[in-house]
């Protein structure tokens, strides 16, 4: 097993360079060993947090430095967050965070390419009742036609290609917008179709997206979002 705040894996996707990094359980404050590993402006972002956010903050840039690494890049640009705690890659590159429990997540990839979003969820535990706020009218109708032992990793699909479509998009767009904006169609464990539903005056976009079972039955998914006009 890797040792917490230590770089699991760096792997190719379709989309971009994928990093994970283990986290350890608790509220313990990150250690200055594994603070002295960020750049100082992302030691300081960590060093403002407590708590869970603390060390999820840190854990992510672990897995951004490696995953940026990996792609060439000489480690010298601190990843600093908006207002929104969207984080603001470097000029001609693209970075999406996620983080779940004990592990973070790091996406990174040429904004050439289009725009990455990443989301990781899962668990035990049965989320189903949330599909009444993540889901399209549409959405809800084909979920509540589904058995009940179907409907959560249904949902989840639905909740993670949204989430990741929404880090994705967003931060181009400037502003919220929510699960409604767009449309998940779960064409099988492993594939699935986005269609959004953006506002009038917005870019228009071509998503793609994969998803990833981890083998504790937790599931990554990943987009990528291409504007294909500046206006509708």
């Amino acid at each position: 097993m890797t040792a917490p705040f230590s770089t699991a894996w760096v792997r190719t996707t379709r989309f971009g360079t994928l990093a994970a990094v283990p986290m350890p359980s608790g509220l313990e404050p990150v250690g200055q060993e594994v603070l002295a590993q960020l750049h100082p402006r992302e030691a300081a972002l960590a060093t403002a947090e407590r708590g869970r956010r603390q060390i999820e903050l840190a854990g992510g840039r672990l897995a951004w430095r490696a995953a940026a690494k990996e792609r060439g890049l000489d480690g010298s640009f601190p990843l600093l967050a908006d207002s929104a705690r969207a984080p603001l890659p470097p000029p001609g590159f693209s970075v999406s965070l996620t983080h779940k429990e004990d592990l973070a997540l790091a996406l990174v990839a040429p904004d050439a390419d289009g725009l990455v979003g990443i989301d990781l969820e899962g668990g035990a535990r049965d989320r189903s009742s949330i599909r009444t706020r993540v889901c399209r009218p549409e959405e809800l109708r084909e979920v509540d036609a589904l058995a009940e032992a179907e409907r959560w990793p249904n949902v989840m699909v639905r909740f993670a290609v949204k989430e990741a479509v929404y880090k994705a998009i967003a931060p181009r767009l400037g502003r919220f917008f929510g699960f409604q904006a767009a449309r998940v169609d779960v064409l099988s464990r492993e594939a699935a179709r986005v269609t959004m539903f953006l506002e009038p005056d917005d870019p228009a976009f071509d998503v793609e997206c994969a998803l990833e079972w981890l083998d504790d039955g937790r599931l990554l998914a990943m987009v990528r979002a291409q504007v294909t006009s500046a206006r509708r």
